[in-house]
């Protein structure tokens, strides 16, 4: 039986519109490979693929359309040459680049797409892929794994929660009193060794040049010796590039572990409450250093002894020494077997220090790379949740129906179900990208001038009496004490594709969001808006027992009291692991 007649057969005659399709995939990963095979069973017309990334080794062991071969090739090319030979009538495209990049995809790029699927691996791109579906009205498939945890969400704008209603928990930073003087985690360390001390002496950014804020340390003499630290790597650096005999490592050893940990140790503030760090285990550092071998660390990567690390962090300091003296661009990549055992031997020194228990390479890879624990299984089905969830686009004939019909699919640990599911709900009223009412603007930006602009909004939406204009980054433009930029043409403020502010001046109306796009077209074309008018709130004096009345809430059926945290694909964002999710209803 013919794939079409499998799919008419479970989907009724309706899913004959699937070859009419023209739809975006956002992410060529973890799920990203497994959607589009499923995408392409479905006999979806048009599907465009779209990645910045590049394949690398601990791809493969989930990304099941990548061989060894591919590494380094792009994962959109990649993922489309692999699926040629399956018997499909899709149309595939493919698009390596950044889907940020305003160049390359603009906004008309996502005009053509009845839905967009999200196989994203960090928060920055989800929310502007949300925000440009807000823009267009397109229905936006959010799926995201962590672990054997992982959701799919279908977003219909303005009808069901958006990516931005709910708040998202973003990785980890540490402060930086605590990664440069005080760890107490492996993390600290780890960080530490890579953020800092790899940058330090291998970036080809002048590191001399950096600038401490001593506001970031506990005092003034810490903030010094900081400093201290910065100017007596870089200079270090210079050896590197002019030297790189075997004598580096011992000074460079003898610079970060002993000297910069001495000059800690006379900071008696920074242990009045802490324990003081220690050279008791590595005070025999001398006697492994005296047959150091650039080979050693293709023979023993365990770094179980003293012995080990030591070695290991010599053979990788003088390999990537003579990288550095060859002008080689050197990045850490977990992949990288110079980059990654330098960062752990020397992270590993750091925690014998301070009294901290080591780690490992696995562990080392997962934090310095900030990998998300992957597991393929999790993906496909996420991938396929995605897939199905999107047929209620299909099946039904518009979006009030559709969003009855769809559900968020999640994994729980709570119940004794694998796969659990949930009704959509209204979006969150305080949501500060879908509860602003967006627009697209076609203007000439070098003919008008910002008074012309002013001029038509206040025609167009009937504002009493003046208006306020900012970009999103709350730069003003324009309001009524700021008159001396009216005769100015829009180029001298904005460009193409620039997003505006426009606030009503009598305050009657709520803030609305307009996309610019060029035009060589002199007439400004303002889009259709329906602007609500703004909530007014309860007067202090009015009694407390009100004053629920003007809160925001997402649902009041249900127990609000619950920390989401968002669930990245598998490949480059480290996030808290994501609690069960309630189901909630629409």
């Amino acid at each position: 039986m013919a794939v079409d007649s499998y799919i008419k057969k479970m989907f009724g005659e309706k899913s004959s519109q699937f070859a009419d399709a023209k739809v975006l995939l956002v992410g060529a990963g973890g799920i990203g490979c497994e959607l589009l095979k499923d995408l392409i069973m479905m006999n979806i017309g048009e599907i465009h693929v779209l990645d910045l990334d590049t394949i690398d080794l601990s791809n493969l062991n989930r990304q099941f359309l990548f061989r060894h071969k591919d590494i380094k090739q792009s994962k959109s090319k990649t993922a489309i040459a692999a699926v040629e030979f399956f018997n499909y009538k899709s149309k595939l495209y493919a698009y390596h680049g950044s889907v940020l990049d305003t160049n390359l995809f603009p906004l008309s790029f996502f005009k053509q797409f009845n839905i967009i699927y999200n196989a994203l691996d960090n928060l920055e791109a989800r929310f502007y892929m949300n925000r440009m579906c807000l823009y267009l009205n397109i229905p936006l498939y959010e799926s995201g794994t962590t672990g054997l945890k992982g959701q799919v969400q279908p977003i219909y704008p303005y009808l069901t929660e958006c990516f931005s209603c709910v708040p998202k928990e973003t990785p980890k930073t540490f402060p930086v009193c605590t990664i440069r003087s005080t760890p107490s985690k492996p993390v600290h360390c780890i960080t530490w060794a890579k953020d800092f001390l790899f940058s330090q002496l291998f970036s080809n950014e002048d590191t001399n040049t950096q600038e401490i804020d001593a506001s970031e340390f506990t005092n003034e003499e810490e903030a010094e010796a900081s400093k201290k630290e910065v100017n007596e790597l870089a200079d270090l650096k210079k050896i590197i590039a002019n030297e790189g005999d075997n004598e580096i490592v011992i000074k460079i050893f003898e610079k970060i572990f002993i000297a910069d940990i001495e000059r800690l140790l006379k900071i008696e503030e920074l242990w009045k409450s802490r324990e003081k760090p220690s050279f008791e285990q590595i005070k025999d550092y001398d006697h492994f250093f005296k047959d150091i071998n650039k080979e050693y660390l293709t023979t023993c990567k365990d770094q179980s002894t003293l012995e080990e690390i030591l070695k290991t962090f010599a053979s990788s300091l003088l390999r990537l020494t003579d990288r550095f003296k060859n002008n080689e661009n050197i990045e850490f990549d977990k992949d990288d077997e110079d980059t990654l055992f330098f960062v752990m031997s020397a992270s590993n020194i750091r925690s014998l220090i301070f009294n901290i228990p080591t780690k490992n390479e696995f562990d080392v890879k997962q934090i310095a790379g900030n990998i998300i624990p992957a597991v393929a299984t999790t993906n496909a089905i996420m991938a396929g949740f995605s897939a199905l969830s999107s047929v209620n686009y299909f099946l039904e004939n518009d979006n009030i129906n559709r969003v009855v019909k769809s559900k968020m699919v999640f994994d729980s640990s709570s119940t004794d179900k694998v796969v659990n599911s949930s009704k959509l709900i209204k979006p969150n009223p305080s949501c500060s990208a879908c509860s602003i009412v967006k627009g697209i603007i076609t203007i000439d930006l070098s003919s008008t001038t910002l008074g012309q602009l002013r001029d038509k909004l206040i025609e167009k939406y009937n504002y009493g009496d003046d208006v306020e204009i900012m970009t999103l980054d709350s730069r003003l433009l324009y309001d009524f004490d700021l008159e001396d930029n009216l005769e100015e043409k829009l180029t001298n403020f904005i460009n193409d594709q620039t997003v505006l502010l426009i606030n009503d001046s009598d305050e009657k109306f709520d803030l609305i969001e307009l996309y610019v796009l060029n035009s060589q077209n002199s007439e400004i074309i303002l889009p259709e808006l329906n602007i609500p008018l703004k909530k007014i709130k309860p007067s202090e004096n009015e009694n407390d027992e009100n004053d629920d009345d003007d809160k925001l809430l997402v649902d009041n059926e249900e127990n609000n009291d619950i920390k989401v945290t968002v669930s990245l694909d598998d490949d480059d964002d480290l996030v808290e692991e994501q609690p069960p999710m309630k189901k909630r209803k629409f």
